[in-house]
């Protein structure tokens, strides 16, 4: 048994790739179990049991109390986005994660994101190209395969190039610790998490995809969750196939989106008890959807899409005031955050069927089995 495996249960890996980006001999390979999560595969032949994919595991990390006491004296929170109206509308939220790539690229710096590769699968990349920002931006509710996206971060920190990374909680705790570990300075590096709800399954999202591109006739040439072509409130997703059709449901109509909401059928296993919540991130900003904002000034439309920012250190503080003039804002409480966004704090837990779901996940239609196990089911 190797040291990983008798260390970590599988329960609390968060899949964040982290253990075998810091293999120094490459032992390690990130691979699918059955309900297409990704996990660590150890090649005991060439494991040299250093010990550094302990040491660099998110799961691993104890809660800083006195980190998140700082946390909570410093945050400022924002009700905010840009007002370029086109960014606005293609993003998922305000369109701030936009605007602060931007003001990175503008420094001659790089940044780091999801993205949807050719197979329309979700992945992380870096780039210092500004028309590639389009691509990174938008929530994507589909686990990212993070890959080698830490060592490509960490040569550009060393050649002190300038790296904005956004990503989830867990990955962004590992990164930081992938850098402390090889003892690359993380002056130039900007972190962004935002208030994640959970990862869901590569493989269920890949399904059902593929069940759409056969009802259509088509391979979908754009995926897009979060759709505002009915408000930010009651968002859709939204997919383009390469034949000229287009698949448009709202979030009470979409099978995917109620399978994720609705029942937690297919959120990563680790989700159900993750250790990044409230202030315990160690992140320079959150983002997230600023859900029930109520702004004293009635003159702004907030369903074009309104993002939550939040500002936790100095960093982060002047990589805000480098977009000040092109976003509008107002300041809010922290006390604000927690209504409209419960898993700020807390964590998801599982649906009483997801056992079943995935169970019978290789056996028939996704679209099928999550059909039947929504409570309302009016399609």
């Amino acid at each position: 048994m190797n040291l990983w495996v008798e260390t970590v249960e599988k329960e609390a890996c968060t899949g964040c790739g982290t253990c075998e980006n810091i293999c120094p001999v490459e032992a390690i390979s990130m691979e699918t179990d059955q309900e297409g999560f990704w996990y660590p595969a150890v090649n005991e032949e060439k494991c040299a049991h250093c010990g550094k994919c302990l040491k660099v595991c998110p799961s691993l990390q104890t809660a800083d109390a006195e980190l998140e006491a700082e946390r909570k004296r410093q945050v400022k929170v924002y009700a905010a986005w840009t007002l370029d109206q086109e960014i606005r509308y293609h993003s998922t939220s305000g369109g701030i994660f936009s605007e602060l790539a931007m003001a990175v690229m503008d420094q001659g710096g790089f940044v780091s994101g999801a993205v949807y590769d050719e197979q329309k699968m979700v992945r992380h990349v870096i780039t210092n190209r500004k028309q590639e920002i389009e691509k990174l931006r938008q929530s994507k509710y589909v686990q990212s395969d993070s890959g080698t996206i830490y060592r490509e971060i960490g040569r550009l920190l060393q050649k002190e190039e300038e790296v904005l990374f956004c990503g989830t909680p867990c990955q962004c705790e590992g990164l930081l610790r992938f850098c402390q570990e090889e003892e690359i300075n993380i002056g130039k590096l900007y972190v962004i998490d935002f208030i994640c709800r959970g990862s869901n399954s590569p493989k269920v999202y890949r399904k059902f995809l593929d069940e759409l591109e056969t009802q259509y006739g088509g391979k979908a040439a754009k995926v897009w969750f979060k759709n505002k072509t009915y408000g930010w409130n009651r968002f859709s997703t939204k997919i383009d196939f390469e034949n000229g059709s287009c698949y448009l449901q709202d979030r009470d109509h979409d099978f995917y989106i109620r399978g994720y909401i609705e029942e937690n059928l297919y959120i990563r296993p680790s989700c159900s008890n993750c250790g990044f919540k409230g202030l315990h991130r160690i992140a320079d900003m959150t983002l997230a959807d600023f859900w029930g904002i109520q702004l004293k000034d009635r003159m702004q439309e907030s369903d074009g899409g309104t993002s939550l920012v939040m500002v936790h250190t100095e960093k982060g503080k002047r990589l805000w005031e480098l977009i000040s003039s092109r976003i509008y804002k107002t300041e809010k409480k922290l006390v604000d955050v927690a209504p409209g966004n419960d898993c700020f704090e807390h964590s998801i837990r599982h649906g009483v069927h997801r056992s079943q779901f995935m169970k019978d996940l290789d056996r028939m239609s996704v679209i099928e089995n999550i059909q039947r196990f929504l409570k309302k089911n009016d399609n």
